[in-house]
């Protein structure tokens, strides 16, 4: 029983947290947007240069080893969870514009791409991803797990 009370008063505290966040966007609207799923989808900056694509995403607050980087049939995926890390029994929020909770942006990149030299630097708060194109013809469209930095 006492299970029982405690995950019901989880869950009304998050959909509390969820009301101000939404009450608070309707004063102050974020451009972070949430995408279809639900999940909140981080600002992101992505240039070209000679040599490379770079894809720099802000994730200030995430630890490393809540990220993932994936790079499938020509599409490079950034996944993580943003946590909440409050301690305590309850508190009021008379502000709130951070997400939390899982994330996910996906970036499609055209051919010519060397998905096998792909860097991704996590280093204050923003995520670095450089994707080097390719000098010569070389075999496209496997799936790609970046080890992040």
């Amino acid at each position: 029983m006492f299970k029982e009370a405690e995950e019901l008063f989880e869950e009304m505290r998050r959909l509390h947290l969820q009301a101000e966040r939404h009450f608070f966007n309707l004063l102050a609207p974020s451009k972070v947007l949430p995408s279809p799923e639900g999940k909140w989808q981080p600002l992101a900056d992505v240039y070209e240069t000679d040599e490379a694509w770079v894809i720099k995403v802000e994730i200030a607050g995430v630890q490393k080893d809540d990220l993932s980087v994936t790079m499938n049939e020509g599409i490079l995926t950034v996944r993580g969870v943003r946590r909440d890390e409050f301690v305590g029994k309850w508190r009021t929020y008379h502000q709130a514009e951070i997400n939390y909770n899982e994330f996910e942006r996906s970036f499609p990149l055209p051919e010519g791409i060397d998905e096998g030299a792909i860097k991704a630097v996590y280093k204050d708060g923003l995520l670095t991803i450089t994707v080097k194109k390719l000098t010569s013809p070389a075999a496209e469209g496997k799936r790609v797990v970046v080890e992040i930095r």
